[in-house]
């Protein structure tokens, strides 16, 4: 039997009222070593979501010693909007041992297993240090108020599952929403830490029976979602969407040079921009190298992201790779002015992921103005539009034919160039007014 609507659940009244107070969930964001794109996402959308008027949004964070959310400190809050640029102290002291070491190392720090172990002990550290910040606890909500728990930022890390706090957080007139970027470990587990499947698993059934309101990333997230939920026995119907594609906006546009550390890089170079997992397909870009290399002597290839999972095998191809440092690049750490000038200097920006959920390393590449491969896998088709070109992912040959024409004719690069300067994408101004015309759609009526 199909799940009703949260609608349906008679444990809440849904009355107009005139005020409505948003609590956005930054846990992750604000305790954990490392920055991942979604918790770029919610402080992106924290930046430019109103804090007064209807509705407001507040950023909280959980509390083992309020046993539930409380406000920010002044820290928590500065961390929130300026994330340090440094990478985590293990990290640096990597760098410092031997090549060899450093590299067994970092792989040892960049697994899951370990990466949960840090997360976990960052959240305890912290609440060992917030014994004395009860004031911060927040109250009972006011039922003058209607009050919405948002999760913007990878909730599935969170201490309270889902599927427990969500009917919890309703039955003290809480309302809930979510933003979804995709439902990839549902449909393709194969290409993810089974911990983050179980999470993830908890998570969505807690939004799919609970929730009022999902924020999806594109149109094909939405299908997906949708197709889900019907799987699981949620009537799709009963579920209330809405799309809003996220910004592209890096930062001003002030044609910086790159900055010294891409000293080596030479002039005319591929750029791939995303963390290192298998369904991004980093592979497929040093395919393409290997093929362009005898003939183009030039042309190098820079990937930019972290370590993820399952991705032994292709560390060992690069770090072993006999281009390495010279026409093979890897940077596991770029903030937004550095990727900006890379994404406005690279040649061509290549994105052969095998699915994506939207694609925003294609949407920023058009937007700096840079020609853009990306292959038909998911939402790419939704990020790039008419400005990008499109190879299947399967089709190596092609990829190499491609990219291969846009090097050598001149002509086909510049049209190539002028759609990716003419096309405009989302920006977070818009992608934040999405948001909040959302929220204020399902919770002001």
């Amino acid at each position: 039997m199909p799940t009703p609507s949260p609608s349906a659940d008679t444990d809440v009244a849904h009355a107009g009222t005139e005020s409505v107070e948003v609590l956005v969930e930054v846990t992750d964001t604000v305790t954990v070593p490392y920055t991942t794109g979604l918790q770029r996402v919610t402080r992106e959308l924290l930046a430019r979501l109103p804090r007064t008027g209807s509705p407001a949004f507040h950023p909280v964070r959980w509390s083992s010693a309020c046993s539930g959310y409380r406000e920010l400190t002044g820290d928590e809050a500065r961390l929130l909007a300026d994330p340090p640029e440094r990478l985590p102290r293990s990290t640096r002291l990597a760098a410092r041992l031997p090549g060899p070491v450093a590299t067994g190392v970092r792989r040892a720090l960049s697994t899951a297993p370990v990466r949960r172990a840090r997360a976990t002990a960052a959240r305890r550290a912290s609440d060992r240090a917030e014994q004395d910040r009860h004031h911060l606890c927040l109250g009972p909500p006011d039922r003058e108020i209607t009050t919405v728990l948002l999760d913007l930022e990878a909730a599935w890390n969170d201490p309270a599952p889902r599927t427990e706090l969500l009917p919890a957080q309703r039955r003290l007139g809480v309302r809930s929403a979510a933003l979804v970027a995709d439902v990839l470990p549902v449909l393709h587990p194969e290409w993810f830490d089974p911990q983050l499947l179980d999470d993830f698993d908890t998570f969505l059934d807690g939004h799919l029976r609970h929730s009022e309101l999902l924020l999806c990333i594109s149109e094909r997230t939405r299908t997906d979602l949708l197709t889900v939920a019907a799987d699981r026995g949620v009537d799709p119907t009963t579920l209330r969407t809405a799309v809003v594609p996220l910004g592209a906006d890096l930062g001003p546009d002030d044609g910086a040079a790159l900055h010294p550390r891409f000293a080596a890089v030479p002039e005319r170079f591929l750029l791939q921009v995303g963390t290192l997992e298998p369904r991004k397909n980093q592979a497929l870009s040093l395919d393409v190298l290997e093929a362009i290399a005898p003939e183009r002597p030039d042309v190098a290839l820079v990937l930019v992201g972290k370590r993820g999972w399952h991705v032994d095998p292709l560390v060992r191809r690069i770090e072993r790779h006999p281009m390495l440092g010279r026409r093979l690049f890897w940077f596991e750490e770029v903030d937004d002015e550095q990727l900006a000038a890379l994404y406005r200097h690279a040649t061509i920006s290549l994105t052969p992921a095998l699915y994506e959920g939207l694609g925003v390393p294609v949407m920023e590449a058009l937007h700096c103005g840079t020609p853009v491969v990306a292959s038909t896998g998911g939402a790419l088709g939704e990020a790039g539009g008419p400005a990008a070109e499109y190879v299947d992912p399967d089709d190596t040959r092609g990829w190499v034919q491609l990219v291969g024409r846009l090097l050598d004719d001149p002509a086909e690069y510049d049209r190539a160039r002028q759609r990716a300067q003419a096309w405009r994408a989302p920006t977070w101004d818009d992608a934040a007014t999405g948001v909040r015309d959302a929220i204020a759609e399902v919770f002001s009526s």
